[in-house]
């Protein structure tokens, strides 16, 4: 198995998770492994990955079809492992995290301060572009409107 992994049909789902959690320079790290988030010892081998999705992880079968994701969320935690994940829907799991990823905005400058229920909605209400905000918030300056910007939660 070890030299014909990549074809085996869940060796992308492994890698993802793996990559994910430890290699800084997957553009989703910085939501799983910068955040603390890994994979369980046991699953560090993809055979062990493989024996428990097929035989242990309830459901582990509907990963082989198009449409269903592994999900560590559901049952709580920052680590995937045979006792955290779940399989649920991939349309389920995409909502979740566009739900997870929502993150609220106030500006503010000396005279007030307005909460926005998203970015987009900065955004749209204040005419000023996405990536100009992003900026704002990260090196804590202030927008040539005067308002400053952070996220809360």
């Amino acid at each position: 198995m070890e030299g014909n992994k990549k074809k085996h049909s869940l060796y992308y789902t492994w890698n993802g998770m793996m990559y994910r959690c430890y290699k800084k320079y997957h553009s989703h790290y910085k939501y799983y492994g910068a955040c603390g988030v890994t994979v369980d010892e046991r699953w560090h081998d993809f055979l062990n990955f493989i024996e428990d999705v097929d035989n242990h992880l309830l459901n582990g079968n509907l990963l082989y079809e198009k449409g269903y994701d592994l999900d560590k969320d559901i049952k709580g935690g920052n680590t995937y492992s045979l006792d955290t994940c779940t399989v649920i829907r991939s349309w389920e799991n995409q909502s979740m995290s566009r739900e997870k990823q929502k993150k609220s905005i106030l500006a503010f400058n000396e005279n007030e301060s307005i909460k926005f229920e998203s970015l987009a909605e900065t955004c749209k209400q204040m005419s000023i572009n996405r990536s100009t905000i992003i900026s704002c918030i990260r090196r804590g300056s202030q927008h040539k409107s005067g308002y400053y910007f952070t996220y809360i939660t």
